[in-house]
């Protein structure tokens, strides 16, 4: 049972969920605890697997979510760095138009949005 005590409140609820027991959404640990152990099909060593499970599947979203956070956060950066780069370069054709005397070169606006 000690490995229930370890487990987090989240993933006690899926428990419990899981084997079919009624979760209160206000239950504490010690509620989610009593309520697994005392159900009359407990049995410890099914429990401890599912727990196993159900921990593992939630670390592996945990992580899967990091990466496309991660992955987003490189796009835009990316993004925003050729844009810099584009605005960089009209800026310079630009000066470059006005230095030779020639007429002015408009340049277009650009939507960043």
């Amino acid at each position: 049972m000690s490995f229930l005590s370890r487990a987090r409140k989240v993933d006690l609820i899926t428990l419990a969920e899981e084997l079919g027991l009624t979760v209160d959404p206000n239950a504490k640990i010690s509620d989610l605890l009593r309520l697994i152990t005392n159900d009359k099909n407990y049995d410890e060593d099914f429990t401890k697997d599912c727990l196993e499970v159900i921990t593992n599947e939630r670390k592996e979203e945990e992580q899967r979510r990091d990466e496309q956070r991660r992955e987003e956060q490189r796009r835009d950066e990316h993004e925003k760095r050729k844009w810099e780069y584009e605005l960089k370069k009209l800026e310079l054709e630009s000066k470059a138009t006005l230095s030779d005397g020639n007429v002015p070169l408009i340049v277009p606006k650009l939507n960043l949005m």
